[in-house]
C-alpha cells in the first residue's frame, strides 16, 4: 500500500489527488496530514542537544537496536529519540534493573497484539490501539519512522518502566477492496487476542491479561474499538476477568459523536482508483446508529474506570491548502461525570506522535499515564484527588481539567463563578493561525522585552491596530508561544467579545484570570480556597474593586517566590468599562513579576486613559506593512485552493493585498466573493474591480447581495441576522433553529444555510452562529431611516421577546422538564441543570434573556406591555423555577432591572400627548413585578437554590398580602402550598431585614463591615461582637480588655486592629486569635488606624498630630511623621483624623478650624505646610475670630476619585476635589452622620431625627429614604452595597431596600439617578415581642413585649383580645408560663419581677376575658428569675432564680418555703407519676424534691447538697432545651462544658424515659434510662416542640422539620423554610408550637401564625 501511494505521487506531478484521507493517522501516501513540525528552538533544547542529536533512518526500533549490537533493553536505556539518541549529558529519568523486551527483529506494523517492551516485574499493562488508516507502529512514530516509535520511550520513565507495553494492529486501511468489517469485528478481535495471548516466555515469566491493571491508549477510531470491546467483555463471562482489570483509558482524538468528514471520505473512496466504501468509515458519520449504541452502553458501564480525553487544537492539512479540525472538541470529549479532558497542541495525526521527549504534548500524555498508574496501584475503584495534568499548569486547558484535585477545581469554579469555557475563544483563534504567520511581531523590541522572563520589573504592553487587522490572532499566537516555553509557568488570558455581554465585564475578566492562575499556581490555589473556607466569600456577585482587593492585592500579587505571570487581554475596546480595568492596573503593586499585554483599537477614550493612568506603557502598533506578508501568504493559500490555474494567481494576490490595507477581515470577505465568481477570466476581473475598498462599503455590498435574493430567502436571512445581532450571547445553531420555528421550520442544515444566505455576515464555529466581526454588528444596528435589517432595532427586540415568552409558555412541557431536573438533584445526580437544558434548545437562552429583549423593545405599544404582564401572571413562578435550577440567581436580578428599564423608558411618552392615564396602572403593575422578583431573591434566594420547586409551594405564603405576586398566586388562585401564614399586619415588603440586640443592652459605638461578617464595637471594655452577615447570628466575641477608641480592618486580608488607651492589638477576625500587640503611651489618643501595603504595616494617627508606622510582623516602629503646623501653637487636639486610601495623605479636623490636609512624608527633610479646605464664608475671617465659623465634623475619602466628603456642623456636605482644589457644596442632605459604599456609588446619611437617606454619587440625587425617629450612632454599608446597617442604642438595624440590589457593577448608581426616590417609613409602632406562650386551648396565645405588656391574642386571626397585665415600661417581659388548665398566667420581666394573674376565658354568656391578681413579687435585689413552673394540681407555683428557689401557694397567695438550691443548670418538671414531687433534670442526672418544702427525695444526691444552704456544685453538662414527647419521653439538648478535641461533641441530644424516674429512688438502683441519639446534632439548629409524637425543629438552613423518634437518627422530613428576614437569633429562641401543630414566630411587633401539616 505504501508503494502504491508513492507511485501515485510520482505520477501526479506534484498535484494532490482530489479528496484526502483525514483519518489516515499513519500518514501514508501523498494525502497524509503534514505532521512534521520544526525542531524546538535552540534555547529550548537541553545541554548537549545539538551535538548529540543524531538522525537514524533505519527500520523499527527493535531492528535498529540489533543493528547496533545492542539488546532491546540496552537500547531502551539510552536516551530515546525519534531522530536518534541524546548524548549522556542530556538529563532524562532512567529505569533500573534488568528489562525484558520483545524478541527482535519484529515485522513492520504487525497485526494483532504485539508486546514491544516488558519489565521483569511488571505492575501494569499499556495497550496502544491505532485508528482508521493507521498501523500498529506507524501511528505512534514521528514521520511514520519506526525509529521514532515513542511507546518504547516509556521504558526510561521511573514509574512507567514497571510495565508491559503492547500494540494492537488491525486492518482498517482506506484502500483495497470493499470489506464488510466494522468496529464490532475489530473489537472482537482485540478481545480474542487478549484472551489467547502468549509471549512464548517461561511459565514463571508468562503473565496473561487477567492479573495486572490495564490502561488503553487509543487514537481516533481505536477509541471506538476499545469501547465496543469493553462493552462486549462486560457482557461475556469469557472475557469478564480481563475487562475487570481495565482501570483507565486515554482517548486521543476519538470521534465519540462521529465526524462530519466521514461521509465525504466514503464518497471519495467510491471514485478514486482502488478505493471502495468501508463499513467502519460509515460508522464514523455524525451520530450514526453504531456510535449512539456504543455511547449509550458505555456510559452505563464505565463508572469504575478512569476516563481521560485529549482533543486536537490545530487544524489538519487535507491537501490543496485545505485545513480542517477532523474531530472537534464537541465530539472529542464524552461529557461523562468524572471524565478528565484537555486539548493537545497538535493536529489529528500529530497528537499520537511526538518529535522529542521534551514535547509538551508528550509531557501531557505521560503525566496522565503516571497519574493513572498511581491510582491503579491503590485499591481498585479509588479515584485520586491529586491529579495535575502537567506540572507547568499554564499549559493546561483549565476549562477541561476535572481535577487538580477534582474537588478543588470544582470548588474554584463555585468560588469564582466560572461556568463558561475558558479556552473557547482562544481555541477559535488558535485554529486560524497559519503556520509561520505572526512572526513579524517577535521582531518588535517592545514585544521581545515583554516576553522576557529575565527582567525583574513588571511591564505593560499595549498593541493597537485597526478593526479586522488580526489582533485577536496575534493574542492567541502570543498565548501559544508563552505556553510552549518551559520558562513560563503562568499565562492567563481573556478575550472581550462584543457578542457575549457577560464576558465583556471587568468582573468576569478578573474572575477568569484568577481561576486560570489558581489552576496553575498551587500556593495561590490553596490560599484562595482557605479564604473561602474562612469567610464563605464567593465572588460571582461581588464588585470589581472587592474582587481586586481580596484576590489580587490580597493574595495573588503578594505571594513571594512565584514564577513570572503573563496576562494577555484581547479586545479591551470591547469591554464595558475599560477605564476601570486600566485604573486597577495603574495602582498594581506586585511582589512577583507581572507582564500584561493589552490588545485593542486605539480609541480616543482608551488612548486618553492610557496616557493618564499608564504613562510608562510600551505601545506597539499593527500597521498594514506589518501584516502584508501574512496577508499575502493567506491570500496565496486561498487562491491556490480556489483556482486550478496558476496563470493569474500572482496578479490576483497582489490586487487583493493592495486593497486590503492590512485588514484580514476585508481579505476574508473579499475571497468569499471571489470564490463564487471565478468561472471565467471576465468574472474574476469584474469581481476584483467591484470589490469596494474599506469595510463600510464592503458591508453595504454584502447587504445588497442579501436584498437581491428571492423574497422568502431574503426574509429568512434578515431574521437570522436579527437574532445574531440582537442576541445577548452567541446562539447555538439549535437555539436559533428553535427561535425561527414560528416562521421557518425543518431546516436541513441551518448552519450552512445561514452562511450561504446571510451575505457572509455570519460564521458557524463550535456549533454557534456568530457575526464575522464586531464591526459588522455596529453596521447592522446603525440607526438610519432605512436600517440595514429592514426594521428598527427596538422592533427586533420586541419580536425576540415575544418569541421567548411564547416558547416559555408551554407550561406542561417545562413543568415536566424542571421536575425531572429537580428529581435528579435530589438523587444527587452530578449532571447540572445546564446539561439537561442543552437537550432543550433555546430553553436556557429564553429563561435567561427574555427580559433583556423586553428592556430594549419598543415602548410605543400598550399591547406589548399587556403581553409581558400576561406572561408574568400566567408563568412567572414556572419561569423562576427554571432559572433557579441553573443556580444563577443573578438572572432574576437582571430580569427585574430589565423590566424596570422598560417602565422607565415608557415615562417620556407623557410628552407625546398619549392618554397615559389608561396605562399608568399597567406600568405600575410591571414595576411591582420587578420589585417582587428582587425581594424574592433577597428573602428566599438561598432556599430556592437549595430547593427550586419551593417557588410553587413555600414562597408565596410568606409574601405580604398586597404584593402583586401574592395577589396573583395567593390562596384565591393556584396556590400549591400546604401551609398558610396569618397574623402579620404589614401588607407590603419590609425594608428592615432584622434588628440585632448588641451586648445584652450595652451601647455600641462603632460598626464595621468586613467581608462576610458584621462587627459591632462596645467601646467600654473593648468588646467586638462578630455576626455572620448572611444569617445575622453571633459568631464570637473578642475582648480587647480596655476602652477601645478606634477599630479598622484590612481590605485584602482577615486582619482587624483595635486601639485602646495602652495597647493596639491586631486580630484574625475569622478565628478571634490575637496576632500582634503594640504598646502605646497613655496620653496619646488614637484617632485613626489603617493597614498599609500587603498588610505588612499598620499606620496609627494620634490626636496630638503624631503619625507612626509599625511593622506588623516585628511590632517595631518604622517611621513617624508630625502633622503639626509650625505657625500655630496651642490649637488643641484633633477631633477626627482619616488616612487617604493610598495612605499618602491624612485629613485632620479641629474645632473652630478648617479641615487640614497633610501629605505624609516618611523621611521629612523639608517642611511642607498642609493644605486647608476653607469654605467661602470663612475666607475673610481673622485669626482672632477663628479659622472656621462652621465646624467640620466628619470626613470620608472617596475610594475612586480620592475626593474628600466633609460633613459640617450645619449638616451640609462639601465635596473637595483636592487635585483641582474645587469645592462642591450640598446643603440639602440634613446629614448628621454619613458613610460611603465601598464602590463610591452611594452615600448613606442620617439626620437629626434618625431618618436614613441614600444619595447617588456623583450628583447627590436622593435614591432612597427611610423615615425614622431614633438617633443614629453609626452607619455602614455592606461590602457589596446591598445592605445598610445603623446603630441605635443597644440595637443594630439591618436594612435591605430593593433599590440597592444590583446584578453587577454596571447597574450601579446610574440605574437610580433618573428614577424617582423611594420614600419608605419604618413602621416600628409595633413594640417588639419578647416572649410567647400557648394556651391550653388551640384558640389563644399570649405575648409579652419589651414595653412590659402581656396580651392575649386570637390564634386564628392574630386579633388582640385582652391585655392581661403591665410590667414597668422600662422592662421587657422575658418569660411567660400558662398553666395547663389555663386558669393562671405568670409573667417575668428582666428586672426580676414576677406577676401572676388568674384568668377566666370568654363564655357564651360573657364574651370577654376576666383577669384577677394573684401575686406580684421579686425574689430579691438584682436576683433574676430563671424559671417558673405550676404544680400538676395548680396549687403551687415553683420559682427558680439565680441564687435560690421558692414555692408560692396560689390559694393562700403566700410563700410556702425557700431554699438556696442552684436550679439554673437544669430544667424543672412535674414528676410524671407523683403530684407531690418536682424533678430537676440536669445534664448528669435527676434530683427530686417535695413540693411542700423543697426537701430532697433523691437519697443519692442528698450528700451533694451543701449544708447551711450553700449552693450545689455546678454540673459539667447542662440542659439547654427540652421537648416532651407524649407523656413518656423527653428529648434533651445537652451542652458539655468539658468539651475537648477528642471528647464527645460539645452539643448533643439525649432521649430520656420519664417513666423510669422512681417514686422512691434508692441509692444503689439505676434511676433513669437515657439514650444518646447519634447524628441528630448535625441537623437540629433550634428545637420548637412536639406534634403527633414527632419532634419539630429548625434545621441549619432554617427549614421547619419533623423527626420520628428513633434510637439513632436516620432521616427527617422537611416541610417549609422561614424567610431570611424572619431569621433573628433572638426571635428564633421564641418560636413555639401548639398541640395542633400551629407555629408561632415573632416578627417585628407581630406574631406570625403558621398553620401547617407538621
Amino acid at each position: 500500500m505504501g508503494r502504491f501511494w508513492k507511485q501515485k505521487e510520482k505520477r501526479s506531478s506534484g498535484r494532490p489527488l482530489e479528496g484526502s484521507e483525514p483519518f489516515n493517522d499513519a500518514g501514508q501516501g501523498r494525502l497524509h496530514i503534514d505532521d512534521s513540525r520544526p525542531l524546538p528552538s535552540e534555547h529550548l533544547r537541553p545541554s548537549g542537544w545539538k551535538s548529540g542529536w543524531k538522525r537514524h533512518t533505519s527500520g523499527p526500533m527493535i531492528q535498529h537496536a540489533a543493528q547496533h549490537n545492542l539488546s532491546v533493553h540496552e537500547y531502551s536505556r539510552r536516551p530515546p529519540s525519534r531522530h536518534g539518541s541524546l548524548e549522556p549529558s542530556a538529563s532524562l529519568a532512567y529505569s533500573s534493573g534488568t528489562t525484558y523486551s520483545a524478541p527482535s527483529p519484529l515485522p513492520t506494523n504487525p497485526l494483532g497484539l504485539t508486546m514491544v517492551y516488558s519489565s521483569p516485574d511488571p505492575a501494569i499493562d499499556l495497550i496502544f490501539v491505532h485508528g482508521l488508516g493507521g498501523t500498529s507502529m506507524g501511528t505512534w512514530s514521528w514521520n511514520r519512522d519506526p525509529a521514532n516509535f515513542w511507546p518504547i520511550w516509556l521504558g526510561n520513565d521511573r514509574d512507567l518502566s514497571r510495565s508491559r507495553i503492547f500494540t494492537f494492529g488491525y486492518d482498517a486501511g482506506l484502500t483495497g477492496g470493499s470489506t464488510g468489517l466494522g468496529i464490532l469485528d475489530f473489537a472482537k478481535d482485540l478481545l480474542f487476542r487478549m484472551k489467547t495471548y502468549s509471549s512464548n516466555l517461561s511459565e514463571e515469566m508468562e503473565v496473561g491479561f487477567s492479573r495486572l491493571p490495564i490502561i488503553f491508549i487509543v487514537h481516533s477510531m481505536g477509541g471506538l474499538v476499545f469501547k465496543k470491546a469493553f462493552i462486549l467483555g462486560k457482557h461475556d463471562s469469557r472475557f469478564s476477568d480481563i475487562i475487570a482489570n481495565v482501570g483507565g483509558v486515554v482517548f486521543l482524538g476519538t470521534p465519540h459523536k462521529g465526524t462530519h468528514l466521514a461521509q465525504t471520505l466514503n464518497s471519495i473512496l467510491r471514485i478514486i482508483p482502488l478505493g471502495n466504501t468501508k463499513q467502519y468509515v460509515a460508522e464514523l458519520e455524525r451520530n450514526s446508529g453504531s456510535l449512539q449504541d456504543i455511547n449509550e452502553q458505555f456510559r452505563n458501564m464505565c463508572g469504575d474506570i478512569h476516563l481521560v480525553s485529549f482533543y486536537e487544537s490545530l487544524r489538519t492539512n487535507l491537501g490543496a491548502g485545505i485545513k480542517r479540525l477532523i474531530v472537534e472538541k464537541e465530539s472529542g470529549v464524552l461529557d461523562y461525570p468524572g471524565e478528565t479532558s484537555s486539548s493537545l497542541m497538535a493536529d489529528h495525526h500529530g497528537m499520537a506522535k511526538f518529535e522529542t521527549p521534551l514535547d509538551s504534548n508528550f509531557t501531557n500524555v505521560t503525566n496522565v499515564l503516571r497519574w493513572l498508574m498511581k491510582n491503579l496501584d491503590s485499591p481498585k475503584h479509588t479515584i485520586s484527588a491529586n491529579f495535575t495534568m502537567v506540572e507547568a499548569s499554564s499549559k493546561i486547558d483549565p476549562n477541561d481539567i476535572e481535577d487538580s484535585s477534582e474537588s478543588e477545581v470544582d470548588r474554584l469554579r463555585k468560588i469564582l463563578g466560572i461556568t463558561d469555557s475558558i479556552e473557547e475563544e482562544n481555541d477559535y483563534f488558535t485554529e486560524r493561525i497559519m503556520q509561520g504567520s505572526c512572526q513579524w511581531l517577535l521582531r518588535r523590541k517592545g514585544v521581545t522585552e515583554w516576553l522576557s522572563t529575565s527582567r525583574d520589573s513588571s511591564q505593560i504592553l499595549w498593541i493597537t491596530g485597526p478593526p479586522g487587522s488580526g489582533k485577536s490572532i496575534l493574542s492567541s499566537f502570543i498565548i501559544g508561544l508563552l505556553r510552549s516555553r518551559p520558562s513560563v509557568h503562568s499565562c492567563q488570558h481573556h478575550f472581550f467579545l462584543g457578542g457575549h455581554r457577560q464576558k465583556r465585564t471587568v468582573s468576569y475578566l478578573l474572575r477568569s484570570i484568577a481561576f486560570q492562575a489558581a489552576v496553575s499556581l498551587p500556593d495561590f490555589r490553596a490560599r484562595l480556597i482557605d479564604l473561602h473556607k474562612g469567610t464563605d466569600i464567593t465572588f460571582e456577585r461581588e464588585k470589581v474593586s472587592f474582587i481586586w482587593e481580596k484576590i489580587f492585592e490580597g493574595l495573588l500579587l503578594r505571594i513571594p517566590d512565584q514564577p513570572a505571570m503573563f496576562w494577555v487581554i484581547d479586545g479591551l475596546d470591547e469591554a464595558e468599562s475599560p477605564t476601570n480595568f486600566l485604573k486597577l492596573l495603574s495602582k498594581t503593586k506586585s511582589v512577583v513579576k507581572l507582564n500584561v499585554m493589552l490588545v485593542s483599537r486605539a480609541t480616543k477614550d482608551i488612548s486618553n486613559d492610557v496616557a493618564h493612568l499608564l504613562p510608562s506603557i510600551t505601545h506597539e502598533t499593527v500597521t498594514p506593512s506589518d501584516t502584508a506578508e501574512d496577508i499575502r501568504e493567506y491570500v496565496g493559500a486561498a487562491i491556490q485552493r480556489i483556482f486550478p490555474s496558476e496563470s493569474r494567481r500572482d496578479e490576483i494576490v497582489q490586487d487583493i493585498v493592495t486593497k486590503a490595507s492590512g485588514s484580514f477581515l476585508w481579505v476574508k470577505l473579499a475571497l468569499e466573493k471571489l470564490k463564487d465568481n471565478w468561472y471565467t477570466q471576465d468574472d474574476i476581473t469584474k469581481t476584483l474591480d467591484e470589490l469596494p475598498i474599506g469595510m463600510e462599503p464592503l458591508y453595504e455590498r454584502m447587504m445588497q447581495s442579501i436584498s437581491q435574493q428571492p423574497e422568502k430567502t431574503r426574509v429568512m436571512a434578515l431574521r437570522i441576522l436579527t437574532w445574531v445581532t440582537c442576541a445577548f450571547v452567541p446562539l447555538e445553531v439549535t437555539d436559533l433553529e428553535e427561535a425561527l420555528k414560528p416562521e421557518f421550520s425543518s431546516f436541513v442544515n441551518l448552519g450552512r444555510t445561514a452562511e450561504e444566505i446571510c451575505g457572509q455576515f455570519v460564521l458557524v464555529t463550535k456549533s454557534k452562529i456568530i457575526l464575522v466581526h464586531h464591526t459588522a454588528r455596529q453596521f447592522l444596528l446603525r440607526k438610519s431611516p432605512n436600517p440595514p435589517l429592514g426594521t428598527p432595532e427596538k422592533e427586533n427586540h420586541k419580536h425576540a421577546a415575544m418569541i421567548c415568552m411564547k416558547f416559555l409558555s408551554d407550561a406542561s412541557t417545562w413543568r415536566q422538564v424542571f421536575s425531572s431536573v429537580q428529581l435528579s438533584r435530589q438523587s444527587h445526580d452530578s449532571s447540572p441543570a445546564a446539561i439537561v437544558y442543552k437537550k432543550q434548545p433555546f430553553l436556557l437562552y429564553s429563561l435567561s434573556y427574555w427580559t433583556y429583549h423586553v428592556s430594549q423593545a419598543s415602548v410605543s405599544s400598550n399591547e406589548f406591555l399587556d403581553n409581558v404582564l400576561e406572561f408574568l401572571e400566567q408563568h412567572c413562578l414556572l419561569w423562576i423555577n427554571g432559572v433557579v435550577l441553573t443556580g444563577d440567581l443573578r438572572v432574576l436580578i437582571c430580569a427585574a432591572q430589565h423590566l424596570k428599564t422598560f417602565v422607565k423608558r415608557r415615562i417620556p411618552q407623557a410628552n407625546t400627548g398619549l392618554p397615559l392615564s389608561l396605562t399608568m396602572t399597567r406600568d405600575l403593575e410591571l414595576r411591582q413585578w420587578a420589585n417582587d422578583i428582587i425581594r424574592i431573591v433577597g428573602r428566599f434566594g438561598s432556599n430556592l437554590v437549595d430547593n427550586p420547586s419551593s417557588i410553587h409551594k413555600h414562597v408565596i405564603p410568606f409574601c405580604p398580602k398586597d404584593t402583586i405576586i401574592a395577589r396573583t398566586f395567593g390562596p384565591s388562585h393556584r396556590l400549591q402550598a400546604t401551609f398558610s401564614v396569618d397574623g402579620l399586619a404589614s401588607a407590603n415588603w419590609d425594608d428592615c431585614l432584622a434588628r440585632l440586640s448588641i451586648g445584652d443592652g450595652r451601647i455600641a459605638s462603632q460598626l464595621l463591615c468586613k467581608d462576610t461578617v458584621l462587627i459591632a464595637l462596645i467601646a467600654t471594655g473593648g468588646v467586638m461582637f462578630v455576626f455572620r452577615a448572611e444569617t445575622l447570628e453571633e459568631v464570637r466575641r473578642i475582648s480587647h480588655g480596655e476602652y477601645v477608641m478606634q477599630i479598622a480592618s484590612s481590605k485584602t486580608s482577615n486582619l482587624v486592629a483595635t486601639a485602646g488607651f495602652l495597647t493596639i492589638r491586631i486580630w484574625d477576625i475569622t478565628t478571634g486569635v490575637e496576632l500582634q500587640r503594640l504598646s502605646k503611651e497613655r496620653h496619646h489618643h488614637t484617632k485613626a488606624l489603617a493597614f498599609g501595603e500587603m498588610d505588612a504595616e499598620l499606620y496609627v494617627a494620634f490626636d496630638d498630630g503624631e503619625l507612626k508606622c509599625f511593622d506588623i510582623q516585628s511590632g517595631k516602629e518604622k517611621w513617624q511623621f508630625s502633622a503639626v503646623e509650625r505657625e500655630i501653637r496651642n490649637y488643641g487636639c484633633a477631633r477626627f483624623m482619616t488616612f487617604s486610601p493610598d495612605h499618602s495623605k491624612i485629613a485632620l479636623i479641629f474645632r473652630g478650624r478648617p479641615l487640614v490636609l497633610w501629605h505624609i512624608q516618611h523621611s521629612p527633610e523639608v517642611y511642607i505646610p498642609p493644605r486647608k479646605c476653607v469654605l467661602a464664608e470663612d475666607r475673610l475671617r481673622s485669626a482672632a475670630q477663628g479659622g472656621a465659623f462652621n465646624n467640620p465634623e466628619l470626613a470620608i475619602w472617596h475610594p475612586v476619585t480620592n475626593n474628600l466628603f466633609i460633613l459640617y456642623e450645619d449638616t451640609k456636605i462639601v465635596e473637595w476635589n483636592i487635585v483641582e482644589d474645587e469645592q462642591h457644596v450640598y446643603s440639602h442632605t440634613k446629614a448628621r452622620s454619613m458613610s460611603l459604599s465601598q464602590d463610591g456609588n452611594f452615600l448613606l446619611t442620617s439626620d437629626a431625627n434618625g431618618s436614613l437617606s441614600v444619595w447617588s454619587i456623583p450628583g447627590f440625587c436622593l435614591t432612597y429614604q427611610m423615615k425614622h425617629d431614633e438617633l443614629v450612632i453609626d452607619l455602614a454599608f455592606s461590602p457589596d452595597g446591598t445592605r445598610m446597617y445603623d446603630l441605635r442604642g443597644s440595637f443594630c438595624n439591618v436594612w435591605e431596600p430593593d433599590v440597592l440590589i444590583r446584578a453587577d457593577d454596571k447597574s450601579s448608581a446610574n440605574e437610580t439617578m433618573t428614577s424617582e426616590p423611594v420614600i419608605a417609613g419604618d413602621d416600628h409602632s409595633h413594640t417588639a415581642i419578647t416572649s410567647l406562650a400557648c394556651g391550653p386551648s388551640a384558640r389563644f396565645y399570649c405575648a409579652g413585649k419589651e414595653d412590659g405588656s402581656v396580651t392575649i391574642y386570637d390564634m386564628e386571626t392574630g386579633e388582640r383580645l385582652r391585655k392581661v397585665t403591665n410590667h414597668s415600661t422600662s422592662s421587657s417581659v422575658i418569660q411567660l408560663e400558662w398553666s395547663k388548665s389555663g386558669r393562671f398566667l405568670g409573667s417575668v420581666d428582666d428586672s426580676g419581677r414576677l406577676i401572676v394573674k388568674r384568668l377566666e376565658a370568654p363564655t357564651p354568656q360573657k364574651d370577654r376575658w376576666a383577669v384577677f391578681p394573684v401575686c406580684d413579687i421579686r425574689m430579691g435585689d438584682n436576683d433574676a428569675i430563671k424559671q417558673i413552673h405550676f404544680s400538676a394540681g395548680e396549687d403551687y407555683l415553683f420559682i427558680a432564680s439565680s441564687t435560690s428557689c421558692c414555692v408560692w401557694s396560689l390559694k393562700a397567695k403566700s410563700e410556702v418555703c425557700r431554699s438556696r438550691l442552684s436550679p439554673h443548670e437544669g430544667i424543672w418538671l412535674n414528676h410524671p407519676r407523683s403530684s407531690a414531687s418536682i424533678v430537676l433534670i440536669t445534664g448528669t442526672g435527676e434530683l427530686q424534691y417535695n413540693w411542700h418544702d423543697l426537701s430532697p427525695i433523691t437519697i443519692a444526691e442528698q450528700s451533694s447538697r451543701a449544708t447551711d444552704n450553700q449552693a450545689l456544685r455546678v454540673p459539667r453538662e447542662k440542659i439547654q432545651e427540652v421537648v416532651q414527647i407524649g407523656k413518656r419521653w423527653l428529648l434533651m439538648e445537652v451542652i458539655s462544658d468539658s468539651y475537648q478535641e477528642h471528647a464527645r461533641p460539645r452539643r448533643y441530644f439525649e432521649i430520656m424515659d420519664l417513666m423510669t424516674i422512681e417514686l422512691d429512688p434508692h441509692p444503689n438502683k439505676e434511676r433513669t434510662s437515657r439514650y444518646h441519639v447519634k447524628g441528630l446534632n448535625d441537623h437540629i439548629r433550634e428545637l420548637i416542640g412536639c406534634s403527633q409524637d414527632r419532634v419539630v425543629f429548625l434545621d441549619h438552613q432554617f427549614w421547619v422539620c419533623t423527626w420520628e423518634v428513633e434510637p439513632n437518627y436516620t432521616k427527617h422530613k422537611r416541610h417549609f423554610f422561614l424567610p431570611k428576614d424572619w431569621i433573628n437569633p433572638t426571635t428564633l429562641k421564641m418560636v413555639l408550637l401548639n398541640k395542633q401543630g400551629t407555629i408561632l414566630c415573632p416578627k417585628g411587633g407581630d406574631v406570625a401564625i403558621i398553620k401547617s401539616d407538621v
